[in-house]
């Protein structure tokens, strides 16, 4: 089984436009690595790096334990996946999947084998017959997926291959690429800038920001302890409330109210204070840090309410709570509980975690 190394990589196409730069991942074979990142952050360029699309001005692309910087895209033994599923208009279901094969003078019998297997997988053996245009855009999906499992290539790349999906459709084909992917124990890299479908999917995501390695982990652990500022307002719908406050000895000012700082060595003179919305709950008379402020606005979501809370003593600092739709909270000022376990603190100016 292979394994995908990308060593030290980075792509400059002019002196100010440096899409990849000094990116390290590793890939096991199994592991399904989900690049998510804003538009221009440099996801796209490094899967044309690591499908020999791109080369780079420096590192390697590894996979198996060979260097195949030097190797053509058609002879890496890799499966793409694209947006627009690239799919032959004049060509059946069938002959689209075969088409790698048959370049390959794959014996006949071998190539019916392989379609007849990978089309039930997918259940697509009743359109083989069918061009293109006579399929849904899931069937579609599903044909350009089949395409790419036909080869058992070492390593399977996947181009924000949901996009052009309907909401619906693409929930459902996403648990499907989730169970398929699972069986296969082959190295996935998907890219992808919906972080719901990067933490459904993946077992491990590199989050990416202006071609920089922001944070490699698992998605529960970059939801629950985001390595900086970036990672922690990116991750996570509704945003994380990410407030800059000024600090006095061993407190954070916030409006009227003074937060505990941990402690820090040396003291700050400024932090960012970050808590996600669903962990702001309303506040009981045994909690410590409690906070009051006037409802501006509420977002009703069906099960659940979105709150935008001014906090009392300030103008311009507010906080964002998620509370269930049937929750009472008694009109337009409210108590706020802000559990200091669920509170992250970060570096005013590099955006570095400070806890």
């Amino acid at each position: 089984m292979a394994k995908l190394e990308l060593q030290n990589l980075r792509k400059q196409f002019a002196p100010n436009v440096i899409p990849v730069k000094d990116i390290s991942i590793n890939v096991e074979k199994g592991e399904f690595l989900t690049l998510l990142g804003p538009s221009g952050c440099g996801k796209s360029t490094l899967l044309r790096l690591i499908a020999g699309l791109e080369q780079p001005t420096q590192g390697n692309v590894v996979i198996g334990g060979t260097n195949v910087n030097s190797v053509a895209p058609g002879d890496r033994n890799i499966a793409m996946v694209f947006q627009s599923y690239a799919l032959y208009p004049h060509m059946t279901v069938a002959e689209n999947i075969s088409t790698s094969l048959r370049l390959r003078k794959i014996p006949k019998e071998e190539i019916k084998l392989r379609v007849s297997n990978v089309a039930n997988t997918l259940g697509l053996s009743p359109l083989l017959n069918r061009k293109p245009r006579q399929l849904s855009g899931g069937q579609r999906q599903r044909v350009a997926l089949a395409r790419a499992l036909v080869r058992e290539p070492d390593v399977f790349l996947l181009d924000e291959p949901l996009s052009n999906l309907d909401a619906l459709l693409r929930e459902q084909v996403r648990a499907e690429l989730k169970q398929l992917f699972n069986s296969q124990k082959k190295p996935v890299v998907y890219v992808t800038h919906d972080q719901t479908e990067a933490m459904t999917l993946s077992s491990k995501i590199a989050v990416l920001y202006d071609g920089l390695l922001q944070q490699l982990d698992s998605p529960s652990q970059i939801y629950t302890y985001p390595a900086n500022q970036f990672v922690a307002g990116f991750v996570g719908s509704p945003q994380m409330n990410l407030l800059t406050l000024n600090c006095q000895k061993d407190c954070a000012i916030l409006g009227d109210y003074r937060i505990p700082l941990p402690n820090f060595s040396p003291s700050p003179s400024q932090v960012v204070l970050g808590i996600r919305p669903e962990d702001v709950r309303i506040a009981e008379a045994e909690d410590e840090q409690i906070i009051a402020g006037e409802i501006f606005l509420v977002e009703d979501f069906g099960k659940e309410k979105l709150l935008s809370v001014r906090v009392d003593g300030s103008t311009d600092k507010t906080i964002r709570a998620i509370l269930p739709a049937d929750c009472d909270w008694g009109g337009e000022q409210i108590k706020l509980a802000l559990p200091s376990k669920k509170i992250h603190w970060f570096e005013i100016e590099s955006g570095d975690r400070l806890n």
